[in-house]
């Protein structure tokens, strides 16, 4: 009999914990939607500057593998756009109107309670 479940939001994942005897944990990971939304959010709170590479990396919590292969898809389906930026002297990553839309979505699906 499992007593006193939990579930806390813990960055990446989920942990479940009981007060069980068999003390079980189980670890939730975030899904492909969700990491998605987080770098659509973090891009989309960039005031108009962009966001580089690095900035996404710490906030979605992603490694360089990780956001590369997402911001990649994010490129070549239209969610995101790369530009040039003369302060920071690299590539910043800004949400195309399409990601934009996305994220409204996502919202909306979150307050719902149906992600």
């Amino acid at each position: 009999m499992i007593k006193n479940v939990a579930l806390l939001r813990e960055g990446s994942f989920r942990l479940r914990f009981s007060s069980s005897s068999e003390g079980s944990y189980e670890f939730k990971y975030r899904g492909r939607v969700s990491i998605i939304g987080d770098i659509l959010k973090t891009v989309r709170d960039s005031s108009g500057k962009g966001k580089r590479k690095t900035q996404i990396m710490q906030s979605a919590n992603l490694n360089y593998d990780q956001v590369n292969k997402y911001l990649a898809f994010l490129i070549s389906n239209g969610y995101i756009k790369v530009e040039r930026s003369e302060m920071h002297g690299g590539p910043v990553y800004r949400a195309t109107s399409k990601g934009l839309n996305f994220v409204k979505l996502l919202l909306e699906a979150e307050s719902l309670r149906l992600i």
